[in-house]
């Protein structure tokens, strides 16, 4: 008896660790998972953009792009900390805001499904930009289809944004104002993916407003 109790318990203990194991796999994996949806927030999570057969002329879409430069931003009027750094900054006369917004418009003769959208501003503007961040895009996780532009409902077209501060231009010295308005002024890599297909452009005409 004692012999066979002794092996209950053997197996009982095996059982527990067998169990503890997979409970922490699964603990592992939730884990895992969080993370990756919560931190990998765009396609690729890095200043430098990859190494790709970057062109210039686009198969599926029209792409027009703007940038503002010293345009007074509009700021909510909540009392969030984020809020109220903003209008700090935006007060302080020290920083001069950058805009950039691309619209995107599928022209192709088909539904695009599940778009991803990223774009990589020249690594030349890193020192200069506040946030340190060169690239912005759509939402890793956020699903986005885009129509052809006869379709009835019309949603082929997406903007891909974002806001930063420099320097305030108008307190630095001529030459490296020159520099970062250089630096504004050169490609911009926009990469766009979607089921089944893909394309790696290189951004050259831009629309850009100084205020």
């Amino acid at each position: 008896m004692a012999g066979g109790d002794f092996i209950k318990i053997k197996r009982i203990i095996i059982l527990c660790l067998i169990a503890v194991v997979v409970l922490s796999l699964f603990v592992y994996y939730d884990y895992y998972s969080y993370k990756k949806s919560h931190f990998q927030v765009y396609l690729y999570q890095t200043n430098d953009a990859p190494n790709l057969n970057y062109t210039t002329k686009s198969k599926h879409f029209k792409i027009n792009t703007t940038i503002e430069i010293g345009k007074k931003l509009q700021i909510s009027n909540n009392n969030s900390t984020i809020t109220k750094n903003l209008k700090d900054m935006q007060d302080s006369n020290k920083y001069t805001s950058l805009r950039y917004s691309i619209k995107i418009e599928n022209i192709s003769d088909k539904v695009l499904k599940n778009v991803k959208i990223i774009a990589f501003l020249d690594k030349s503007l890193e020192p200069y930009i506040f946030s340190g961040l060169l690239y912005f895009g759509t939402p890793i996780q956020q699903k986005i289809d885009l129509n052809y532009p006869n379709y009835k409902m019309k949603d082929n077209i997406i903007y891909v944004g974002a806001s930063s501060w420099l320097p305030n231009l108008s307190q630095i010295d001529a030459d490296e104002r020159q520099k970062i308005l250089d630096s504004i002024k050169k490609p911009i890599k926009l990469i766009i993916k979607w089921d089944g297909g893909k394309e790696d452009l290189l951004l050259q005409n831009f629309d850009i407003k100084m205020y």
